[in-house]
């Protein structure tokens, strides 16, 4: 008898060598922020940055975004003496695009610093994160923050 494609299938998944221990994530409780300590098991047991406690690049990244305050309150200011810039012809007294073209890329500007600030992530004492755990024994990384 001919094995249709489901059995097929089956039959591959089964023969396949999945992972037999793959762990969970675990949330932990920020206690400390420099170094970062995490708690988790109930506050049992603590993991610090750099020992037991891995940071993501991506999670770093993200808490790094704006840490000069440059797109919060320069970029704002900036934009804002930008568009007040009201030019004319020198020739004529005509009027100019040049306000308009300001107004289109301060619009672009706004919006490509809005959807950076949207990702930024402020941690603080108190807050959960995101843990996995990593194959050596008792070593985790830090994920992401549980909004």
């Amino acid at each position: 008898m001919k094995e249709n494609i489901v059995d097929v299938l089956k039959n591959s998944i089964k023969k396949c060598q999945n992972p037999t221990d793959l762990k969970p994530s675990i949330i932990g409780k920020v206690v400390q922020l420099s170094p970062v300590i995490v708690s988790i098991s109930e506050d049992k047991i603590l993991l610090e940055e750099n020992n037991e406690l891995f940071i993501s690049e991506w999670f770093r990244f993200r808490c790094d975004i704006d840490k000069t305050s440059a797109l919060s309150s320069d970029v704002p200011s900036d934009l804002s003496s930008a568009r007040g810039i009201s030019e004319t012809h020198s020739y004529g007294g005509a009027g100019c695009g040049m306000p308009s073209a300001i107004d289109y890329v301060a619009k672009a500007i706004e919006s490509v610093t809005s959807e950076l600030l949207a990702l930024k992530c402020d941690l603080k004492v108190g807050d959960f994160v995101v843990l996995g755990s990593l194959e050596q024994l008792d070593k985790y990384i830090l994920i992401d923050k549980v909004l």
